[in-house]
């Protein structure tokens, strides 16, 4: 009989990446949470296709439609399915390129271990542009790393390709440039032929064009966003937002993987550490760096320094597997229990609740319960059309309420537009009929505006605020919209 040959450690990883994967597609399928205010605007850009949106490149809205489209249903498991799905598919690139620049047994172990990173975890049951673009960068990585080794016209086709895609995910992807870009000034091992370079430079520049040409067109929008996230227009040291950033982080990379990512850095000012070990900090590093500064001077959200867990997750698997196996086997224990959690949670968000009462996962309940209502509201008002000026709001009803005979605008605005919904759905000149408004801010004042329901929002993500909802006549229609524009 022939003798049965064990499976060896890489094939071992993929079965891993694949088999947590389907833990989560299936229990996606049974969640019970509504999709949050940014998922729902991803879908709803997705219905409006363009090479360019008011917070973020295109990539997210065309993934939500083209799945959308292929299956015929946009059910939130439609929507959310590509999440788990990219990130196995990051896990697995991963695995290639730490084969390529460590070893097998290397690769065998970062594949689980990027699927198990917290982040990672919860970016697999609630889809972000960040999902899709550290797809991107892992493929722009494994390109890159064979370019260090020799030329090829593939790969530098590849990195390119993986550097527009990426950018016309999050402009974040930039990150990848910039790092590599230092990692060759200092080290000779990570420099690739400056023909490669170009080629590569040239593939990403064509892909991103169309984006750069939609912001030249739409008076650089995305670009002003993402300014006025950053708020760069005053320096304010604030130690407070740095210290809650830097904590955040053990929480997005897992207290033990970013506390191993301290001590190598400490290692690497000492000298004490491998030249290829170095060459990842070169690209992983600088963007927390950056990150850090930024939380310094404004305020960092944690997962502003995603793309740094790239290049660290083959770092940290490495330096633990030769320095310290046992803290990576509890790394991953702990992990694993949080990663086979999460997705049971999701089908019960009422019933987990936090010792001060509210359920756990009270931001991602109610909010098409609310949609449901207002659209109650105005059709008892004999009304078909709502406005509303929060973007919160206009973002699920354009979801829960599609297909209904309704039209869903939002309040103009005389400056800088707000929101997607503010910029491309606003009430047009010269619009009268009566609308139905919604807001749980204080009520514009016009001339013939009445009340025509208050709601008390007693669980889920609006919890504790009022609902208003007023009748607008033709009066306050034109006070709104002048036959001239706003």
């Amino acid at each position: 009989m022939p003798s049965k040959t064990k499976p060896n450690n890489f094939t071992l990883g993929v079965a891993f990446v694949l088999a947590i994967t389907l833990w989560r597609v299936v229990f996606l399928w049974f969640d019970k949470t509504d999709l949050f205010v940014d998922e729902v605007q991803y879908w709803f850009w997705g219905q409006n296709l363009d090479f360019g949106y008011y917070s973020k490149p295109p990539m997210i809205a065309w993934v939500i439609r083209a799945v959308n489209e292929v299956v015929g249903s946009d059910a939130r498991f439609w929507v959310r399915l590509p999440a788990p799905l990219f990130h196995m598919a990051t896990g697995l690139i991963l695995m290639q390129a730490a084969s390529r620049f460590y070893d097998r047994q290397t690769a065998a172990w970062v594949g689980p271990v990027y699927m198990l990173l917290p982040a990672v975890v919860l970016g697999s049951v609630l889809f972000s542009t960040d999902t899709v673009m550290l797809c991107f960068y892992a493929t722009a990585m494994l390109a890159y790393f064979g370019l260090t080794q020799k030329a090829s016209t593939p790969n530098a086709l590849l990195m390119g390709a993986a550097i527009g895609l990426g950018l016309m995910s999050k402009y974040a992807m930039i990150y990848f440039v910039l790092c590599a870009g230092l990692a060759m000034v200092f080290l000779p091992s990570a420099r690739i032929s400056v023909r490669d370079g170009l080629i590569a430079t040239t593939v990403a520049l064509v892909l991103v064009a169309p984006n750069l040409v939609w912001n030249l067109n739409n008076g650089g929008t995305t670009f002003k966003h993402t300014a006025e996230n950053a708020s760069w227009d005053g320096f304010q040291f604030n130690l407070g937002n740095w210290a809650e950033f830097f904590l955040s982080q053990f929480g997005v990379f897992g207290p033990i993987l970013f506390g191993a990512l301290i001590v190598i850095t400490g290692s690497a000012l000492a000298r004490k550490v491998a030249r290829r070990d170095v060459h990842l900090l070169f690209l992983s590093l600088p963007i927390l760096g950056f990150m850090f500064w930024q939380a310094l001077v404004s305020r960092a959200y944690a997962n502003w320094a995603a793309a740094t867990y790239i290049a660290a997750s083959i770092l940290v698997t490495h330096w633990l597997l030769t320095h310290a196996r046992r803290w990576l086997i509890a790394s991953q224990a702990l992990h694993l229990f949080i990663a086979l959690l999460l997705p049971v949670l999701l089908l019960f968000p009422a019933q987990i609740v936090l010792p001060n009462g509210d359920p756990l996962l009270k931001r991602y309940m109610g909010r098409a319960q609310l949609s449901r209502d207002i659209h109650d509201i105005a059709i008892g008002a004999g009304l078909t059309n709502i406005l509303s000026s929060d973007r919160d709001i206009l973002s699920d009803l354009h979801y829960t309420l599609k297909g209904q005979p309704v039209r869903i605008l939002s309040m103009p605005t005389s400056s800088f537009p707000r929101h997607y919904y503010q910029q491309n759905f606003a009430v047009p000149a010269g619009f009268d009929a009566p609308s139905l408004y919604v807001t749980f801010r204080a009520v514009p004042e016009c001339p013939d505006a009445e009340v025509v329901a208050t709601q008390p929002i007693t669980s889920g993500a609006y919890a504790g605020r009022t609902l208003t909802a007023v009748r607008f006549g033709a009066a306050c229609m034109a006070q709104i919209s002048p036959a001239t524009g706003t």
